[in-house]
């Protein structure tokens, strides 16, 4: 019988490849670092989008009290979805809604669905204040601070 000679190979070490234990503790380090200022800012930005989304569905009205208010000189009479060129309330509600109405001052009122603050969802009160030749709309969210509220522009806490 033949004995098959093999001949060992040196091996070949090179130094530097890959990476150590604590090189990799480091990158984790970083990313969770990173994820945890990335994580809530970009949920700030998704729920103002949604409220942005939901507020665009208050700009019929507003338009509509605006002009009835022009024509009638008072905001007492423009207080009615469907009546005095004021559109109706959209049936169903729109996704992002689970309350859309008007109040006897002809505030629009609305409720959203998808964003929610201490576990309650978001309301917002558009209010008219009128001047001698236009209507300004003052804003009051429920999620109203002093540090910032995901409604733009809102002034005050909402008082229902």
């Amino acid at each position: 019988m033949q004995e098959a000679h093999f001949r060992r190979l040196p091996v070949l070490r090179l130094p530097g490849k890959g990476f150590s234990l604590i090189e990799m503790m480091v990158v984790v380090a970083i990313i969770a670092i990173l994820s945890a200022i990335a994580v809530p800012s970009y949920t700030y930005y998704t729920q103002q989008a949604k409220v942005s989304k939901a507020l665009a569905h208050a700009q019929p009205l507003q338009l509509g009290i605006a002009l009835c208010w022009q024509i009638e000189g008072q905001l007492n009479k423009c207080n009615q979805a469907g009546n005095k060129g004021i559109p109706g309330l959209p049936s169903p509600l729109p996704d992002e809604l689970s309350d859309l109405s008007l109040t006897e001052s002809a505030a629009v009122r609305l409720t959203l669905n998808s964003v929610s603050i201490n576990n309650q969802p978001l309301q917002i009160e558009l209010t008219p204040n009128a001047t001698n030749t236009h209507l300004d709309w003052n804003i009051a969210c429920s999620d109203y601070s002093e540090m910032r509220s995901v409604v733009q522009n809102c002034e005050q806490q909402v008082s229902y």
